[in-house]
Protein backbone atom coordinates (compact mmCIF):
# COMPACT_ATOMS: atom_id res chain seq x y z
CA UNK A 1 0.00 0.00 0.00
CA UNK A 2 2.86 2.38 0.84
CA UNK A 3 4.53 1.70 -2.52
CA UNK A 4 1.25 2.28 -4.35
CA UNK A 5 0.66 5.60 -2.57
CA UNK A 6 4.21 6.75 -3.32
CA UNK A 7 3.81 5.81 -6.99
CA UNK A 8 0.50 7.70 -7.27
CA UNK A 9 2.07 10.73 -5.60
CA UNK A 10 5.04 10.58 -8.01
CA UNK A 11 2.72 10.42 -11.03
CA UNK A 12 0.60 13.34 -9.79
CA UNK A 13 3.66 15.50 -9.07
CA UNK A 14 5.13 14.66 -12.48
CA UNK A 15 1.90 15.57 -14.28
CA UNK A 16 1.59 18.78 -12.26
CA UNK A 17 5.16 19.81 -13.11
CA UNK A 18 4.61 19.01 -16.80
CA UNK A 19 1.42 21.07 -16.85
CA UNK A 20 3.16 23.96 -15.04
CA UNK A 21 5.98 23.95 -17.59
CA UNK A 22 3.52 23.95 -20.50
CA UNK A 23 1.59 26.89 -19.00
CA UNK A 24 4.64 28.93 -17.99
CA UNK A 25 6.73 28.33 -21.13
CA UNK A 26 4.99 31.06 -23.27
CA UNK A 27 5.42 33.59 -20.46
CA UNK A 28 9.09 32.67 -20.12
CA UNK A 29 9.60 33.01 -23.88
CA UNK A 30 8.07 36.51 -23.85
CA UNK A 31 10.43 37.52 -21.05
CA UNK A 32 13.45 35.94 -22.77
CA UNK A 33 12.79 37.58 -26.14
CA UNK A 34 12.14 41.00 -24.56
CA UNK A 35 15.40 40.95 -22.61
CA UNK A 36 17.63 39.79 -25.44
CA UNK A 37 19.87 41.49 -27.97
CA UNK A 38 18.58 42.56 -31.37
CA UNK A 39 20.90 40.09 -33.07
CA UNK A 40 19.43 37.09 -31.22
CA UNK A 41 17.12 34.78 -33.14
CA UNK A 42 13.66 35.19 -31.61
CA UNK A 43 12.64 31.59 -32.20
CA UNK A 44 15.84 30.29 -30.59
CA UNK A 45 16.13 32.66 -27.63
CA UNK A 46 15.33 30.62 -24.53
CA UNK A 47 17.21 32.69 -21.96
CA UNK A 48 17.51 36.49 -21.43
CA UNK A 49 20.90 37.87 -22.44
CA UNK A 50 20.49 41.68 -22.42
CA UNK A 51 18.78 43.47 -19.54
CA UNK A 52 19.47 46.95 -20.93
CA UNK A 53 18.04 46.18 -24.37
CA UNK A 54 14.88 44.89 -22.71
CA UNK A 55 14.55 48.11 -20.70
CA UNK A 56 14.96 50.14 -23.90
CA UNK A 57 12.21 48.13 -25.63
CA UNK A 58 9.89 48.51 -22.63
CA UNK A 59 10.44 52.29 -22.54
CA UNK A 60 9.71 52.45 -26.26
CA UNK A 61 6.53 50.43 -25.79
CA UNK A 62 5.36 52.66 -22.94
CA UNK A 63 6.05 55.98 -24.61
CA UNK A 64 5.78 55.44 -28.37
CA UNK A 65 3.28 52.59 -28.72
CA UNK A 66 1.09 54.13 -25.97
CA UNK A 67 0.93 51.00 -23.84
CA UNK A 68 0.92 53.25 -20.77
CA UNK A 69 -2.21 55.12 -21.90
CA UNK A 70 -3.89 51.87 -22.92
CA UNK A 71 -3.14 50.37 -19.50
CA UNK A 72 -4.61 53.37 -17.68
CA UNK A 73 -7.73 53.40 -19.88
CA UNK A 74 -8.27 49.67 -19.39
CA UNK A 75 -7.81 50.00 -15.64
CA UNK A 76 -10.41 52.79 -15.49
CA UNK A 77 -13.22 51.05 -17.36
CA UNK A 78 -12.39 47.75 -15.64
CA UNK A 79 -12.64 49.47 -12.25
CA UNK A 80 -16.05 50.92 -13.17
CA UNK A 81 -17.21 47.50 -14.38
CA UNK A 82 -16.08 45.84 -11.15
CA UNK A 83 -17.86 48.39 -8.95
CA UNK A 84 -21.05 47.98 -10.97
CA UNK A 85 -20.77 44.20 -10.86
CA UNK A 86 -20.24 44.12 -7.10
CA UNK A 87 -23.36 46.20 -6.49
CA UNK A 88 -25.73 44.55 -8.98
CA UNK A 89 -24.55 40.96 -8.57
CA UNK A 90 -24.44 41.00 -4.77
CA UNK A 91 -27.94 42.52 -4.58
CA UNK A 92 -29.32 40.03 -7.10
CA UNK A 93 -27.67 37.10 -5.30
CA UNK A 94 -29.06 38.37 -1.98
CA UNK A 95 -32.60 38.46 -3.34
CA UNK A 96 -32.39 35.10 -5.10
CA UNK A 97 -30.81 33.35 -2.11
CA UNK A 98 -32.95 34.60 0.78
CA UNK A 99 -36.31 35.80 -0.51
CA UNK A 100 -39.25 34.36 -2.38
CA UNK A 101 -41.02 36.54 -4.93
CA UNK A 102 -43.20 35.98 -8.00
CA UNK A 103 -41.48 34.34 -10.97
CA UNK A 104 -38.27 33.85 -8.98
CA UNK A 105 -37.37 30.55 -10.68
CA UNK A 106 -38.15 31.92 -14.12
CA UNK A 107 -36.02 35.01 -13.55
CA UNK A 108 -33.10 33.01 -12.19
CA UNK A 109 -33.37 30.61 -15.14
CA UNK A 110 -33.27 33.62 -17.47
CA UNK A 111 -30.09 34.81 -15.78
CA UNK A 112 -28.52 31.38 -16.21
CA UNK A 113 -29.55 31.19 -19.87
CA UNK A 114 -28.06 34.63 -20.54
CA UNK A 115 -24.76 33.35 -19.14
CA UNK A 116 -24.62 30.81 -21.95
CA UNK A 117 -25.22 33.28 -24.79
CA UNK A 118 -22.08 34.50 -26.60
CA UNK A 119 -21.79 38.26 -26.99
CA UNK A 120 -21.70 37.96 -30.78
CA UNK A 121 -25.45 37.19 -30.72
CA UNK A 122 -26.44 40.51 -29.16
CA UNK A 123 -23.49 42.80 -29.80
CA UNK A 124 -25.28 44.79 -32.55
CA UNK A 125 -28.36 45.79 -30.50
CA UNK A 126 -26.06 46.35 -27.52
CA UNK A 127 -23.92 48.75 -29.55
CA UNK A 128 -27.02 50.56 -30.86
CA UNK A 129 -28.26 51.00 -27.30
CA UNK A 130 -24.95 52.40 -26.04
CA UNK A 131 -24.67 54.63 -29.11
CA UNK A 132 -28.18 56.05 -28.74
CA UNK A 133 -27.61 57.03 -25.11
CA UNK A 134 -24.35 58.73 -26.09
CA UNK A 135 -21.90 56.51 -24.21
CA UNK A 136 -19.70 55.28 -27.04
CA UNK A 137 -15.98 56.00 -26.54
CA UNK A 138 -16.52 56.56 -22.80
CA UNK A 139 -15.32 54.55 -19.83
CA UNK A 140 -18.85 53.93 -18.59
CA UNK A 141 -20.04 52.89 -22.06
CA UNK A 142 -17.37 50.21 -22.32
CA UNK A 143 -17.89 49.09 -18.71
CA UNK A 144 -21.70 48.92 -18.84
CA UNK A 145 -22.11 45.53 -20.59
CA UNK A 146 -19.14 44.05 -18.73
CA UNK A 147 -20.56 44.85 -15.29
CA UNK A 148 -23.69 42.81 -16.02
CA UNK A 149 -22.28 39.44 -14.99
CA UNK A 150 -24.69 36.48 -14.74
CA UNK A 151 -21.84 34.23 -13.62
CA UNK A 152 -21.12 36.55 -10.67
CA UNK A 153 -24.78 36.37 -9.68
CA UNK A 154 -24.66 32.58 -9.83
CA UNK A 155 -21.36 32.43 -7.91
CA UNK A 156 -22.54 34.75 -5.13
CA UNK A 157 -25.91 33.02 -4.86
CA UNK A 158 -24.23 29.64 -4.45
CA UNK A 159 -21.87 31.19 -1.93
CA UNK A 160 -24.73 32.79 0.04
CA UNK A 161 -26.80 29.63 0.38
CA UNK A 162 -24.45 28.36 3.09
CA UNK A 163 -25.09 31.38 5.31
CA UNK A 164 -26.95 30.60 8.56
CA UNK A 165 -30.59 31.59 8.01
CA UNK A 166 -31.06 31.99 11.77
CA UNK A 167 -28.71 34.98 11.69
CA UNK A 168 -30.96 36.80 9.22
CA UNK A 169 -34.09 35.89 11.19
CA UNK A 170 -32.50 37.22 14.37
CA UNK A 171 -31.67 40.50 12.59
CA UNK A 172 -35.31 40.82 11.46
CA UNK A 173 -36.53 40.24 15.01
CA UNK A 174 -34.15 42.96 16.22
CA UNK A 175 -35.77 45.37 13.75
CA UNK A 176 -33.22 45.40 10.91
CA UNK A 177 -34.79 46.25 7.57
CA UNK A 178 -34.13 44.71 4.16
CA UNK A 179 -31.04 46.74 3.25
CA UNK A 180 -29.62 46.83 6.78
CA UNK A 181 -29.44 43.03 6.69
CA UNK A 182 -27.76 43.25 3.29
CA UNK A 183 -25.15 45.86 4.28
CA UNK A 184 -24.32 44.73 7.82
CA UNK A 185 -24.72 40.94 7.65
CA UNK A 186 -24.83 39.47 4.14
CA UNK A 187 -22.26 41.71 2.43
CA UNK A 188 -19.48 41.10 5.01
CA UNK A 189 -20.15 37.35 4.86
CA UNK A 190 -19.81 37.47 1.05
CA UNK A 191 -16.22 38.71 1.31
CA UNK A 192 -14.49 35.69 -0.27
CA UNK A 193 -17.17 35.40 -2.93
CA UNK A 194 -16.88 39.09 -3.81
CA UNK A 195 -13.09 38.83 -4.10
CA UNK A 196 -13.46 35.79 -6.36
CA UNK A 197 -16.02 37.54 -8.58
CA UNK A 198 -13.79 40.64 -8.73
CA UNK A 199 -10.70 38.73 -9.84
CA UNK A 200 -12.62 36.72 -12.46
CA UNK A 201 -14.29 39.83 -13.87
CA UNK A 202 -10.96 41.67 -13.92
CA UNK A 203 -9.41 38.88 -15.99
CA UNK A 204 -12.44 38.83 -18.31
CA UNK A 205 -12.52 42.61 -18.76
CA UNK A 206 -8.76 42.94 -19.25
CA UNK A 207 -8.69 40.35 -22.02
CA UNK A 208 -11.94 41.37 -23.74
CA UNK A 209 -11.48 42.49 -27.33
CA UNK A 210 -14.73 42.47 -29.32
CA UNK A 211 -16.82 44.87 -27.23
CA UNK A 212 -14.00 47.32 -26.30
CA UNK A 213 -12.95 47.52 -29.95
CA UNK A 214 -16.50 48.44 -30.99
CA UNK A 215 -17.28 50.87 -28.17
CA UNK A 216 -13.94 52.70 -28.14
CA UNK A 217 -12.74 55.36 -30.56
CA UNK A 218 -10.22 58.18 -30.49
CA UNK A 219 -10.40 58.94 -26.77
CA UNK A 220 -10.03 55.50 -25.18
CA UNK A 221 -7.44 52.86 -26.08
CA UNK A 222 -8.19 49.40 -24.63
CA UNK A 223 -5.09 47.32 -24.05
CA UNK A 224 -6.42 44.42 -26.16
CA UNK A 225 -7.09 46.71 -29.12
CA UNK A 226 -3.68 48.36 -28.79
CA UNK A 227 -1.91 44.98 -28.82
CA UNK A 228 -4.00 43.81 -31.79
CA UNK A 229 -3.07 46.96 -33.73
CA UNK A 230 0.62 46.16 -33.23
CA UNK A 231 0.10 42.90 -35.11
CA UNK A 232 -1.31 44.75 -38.13
CA UNK A 233 1.12 44.29 -41.03
CA UNK A 234 0.51 47.90 -42.10
CA UNK A 235 1.74 49.18 -38.72
CA UNK A 236 5.48 48.50 -38.52
CA UNK A 237 7.03 48.20 -35.08
CA UNK A 238 10.15 46.34 -34.05
CA UNK A 239 9.24 42.76 -33.14
CA UNK A 240 10.85 42.98 -29.71
CA UNK A 241 8.82 46.11 -28.99
CA UNK A 242 5.66 44.18 -29.83
CA UNK A 243 6.69 41.38 -27.49
CA UNK A 244 7.64 43.91 -24.78
CA UNK A 245 4.16 45.40 -25.15
CA UNK A 246 2.65 41.94 -24.69
CA UNK A 247 4.78 41.46 -21.58
CA UNK A 248 3.56 44.74 -20.10
CA UNK A 249 -0.07 43.93 -20.91
CA UNK A 250 0.06 40.56 -19.15
CA UNK A 251 1.60 41.88 -15.92
CA UNK A 252 -1.55 43.41 -14.30
CA UNK A 253 -3.81 40.33 -14.61
CA UNK A 254 -0.92 38.06 -13.65
CA UNK A 255 -0.20 40.14 -10.54
CA UNK A 256 -3.88 40.33 -9.58
CA UNK A 257 -4.30 36.58 -9.81
CA UNK A 258 -1.08 35.78 -7.93
CA UNK A 259 -2.07 38.12 -5.10
CA UNK A 260 -5.65 36.90 -4.76
CA UNK A 261 -5.39 33.28 -5.93
CA UNK A 262 -5.96 31.84 -2.45
CA UNK A 263 -9.17 33.86 -2.13
CA UNK A 264 -10.30 32.68 -5.57
CA UNK A 265 -9.67 29.02 -4.72
CA UNK A 266 -11.36 29.40 -1.34
CA UNK A 267 -14.31 31.32 -2.79
CA UNK A 268 -14.98 28.79 -5.55
CA UNK A 269 -14.65 25.84 -3.18
CA UNK A 270 -17.00 27.46 -0.64
CA UNK A 271 -19.54 28.25 -3.35
CA UNK A 272 -19.94 24.59 -4.21
CA UNK A 273 -18.62 24.98 -7.81
CA UNK A 274 -16.34 22.12 -8.71
CA UNK A 275 -14.17 21.60 -11.76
Amino acid sequence: MQVKNNFERFVLITLALAWAIICLFPIWMVISVTFSTDTSNITQTFFPNSLMNGIVKIKFALNTVNIWKATIDTFLYTFIAIIGMLVTSSLAAYEFAFYNFPFKKILFSTVMISMMLPIILYVIPLYRFVYEIGLTDTYFGIALPIMISPFSVFLLKQFSEDFPKDLLEAAKIDGANHFQIYFHIVLPLMRNGLITATVLLFLKSWGAYLWPSLASGQKISPISVTIANLLNPNFYVDTRVKIASMLLSMLPPLAIYLIFQRYVIRGISMSGIKG
